[in-house]
């Protein structure tokens, strides 16, 4: 199968990152292309940011499926155009966010997203309650903008201390990174939670998981019902 990952910021400071933790994550045979946007934002840490965002990655979608790609994720927390890409692909679109938030649905209690900075909160508090999801404990954020988060051991530390007060004041089960730039840091908040405060629980990376699933949707011959996501040409 091949994939398009569709980074929807105009900066590739993450591709080749991300390519590569995907290629490690994916199954055998499975063909993976990383690409950003050539118009729209950044990065995006708002409701403004992602409405720029949305009609260049419209253009990636639409151009992956008529490359042959057999589905497309679409690789940012705020997953932005998510339900529009729907509309005019025929092939699988998956978000992170709302990946990620069904899946620790599945794993336990309540879940706390751990983002990047105080401006998203609101966007990630509107995709969850249309989402439908109960089980949201609470989003918390470890002010480091999104093309900082490069400098690793500062956003681990940050990302250990947001995460503690998720399970310790907020009631979390469950831990999602609110970012894909957070990508490949999950087994290792996982380890420190475990080791510093005796917190197993689980840590999503949510660009992996929406891999995943995505996989799993072109290997069962699944997409997104065109009931719902009605074809607009």
């Amino acid at each position: 199968m091949k994939i398009k990952i569709i980074m929807p910021i105009t900066q590739g400071v993450f591709d080749s990152h991300e390519l590569a933790i995907a290629r490690r994550y994916a199954s055998e045979g499975t063909e993976i292309t990383c690409v950003h946007l050539r118009k729209g934002s950044e990065s995006i840490e708002n409701q403004y940011d992602e409405a720029l965002s949305v009609p260049g990655l419209l253009e990636e979608v639409t151009k992956a499926e008529e490359e042959g790609y057999d589905g497309v994720l679409i690789s940012c927390f705020g997953d932005p155009g998510l339900k529009p890409a729907r509309e005019v692909a025929s092939i699988p679109i998956v978000g992170p966010a709302e990946t990620s938030m069904l899946f620790a649905s599945s794993l336990g209690q309540r879940f706390s997203i751990v983002t990047v900075v105080k401006d998203i909160v609101p966007l990630l508090e509107d995709n969850a309650r249309v989402l439908g999801v109960e089980k949201l404990a609470s989003i918390r954020y470890v002010d480091i903008p999104v093309l900082a988060l490069e400098h690793e051991e500062k956003l681990l530390n940050a990302l250990y201390d947001e995460s503690l007060k998720a399970v310790e004041h907020d009631g979390a089960h469950i831990i999602i990174l609110g970012c894909t730039g957070m990508i490949d840091v999950a087994k290792s908040l996982s380890k420190l939670l475990a080791e510093g405060r005796g917190c197993n629980i689980p840590v999503i990376d949510p660009a992996m998981v929406a891999l995943k699933f995505l996989e799993a949707l072109i290997s069962l011959g699944l997409k997104q019902s065109k009931l719902t996501y009605m074809s607009s040409h």
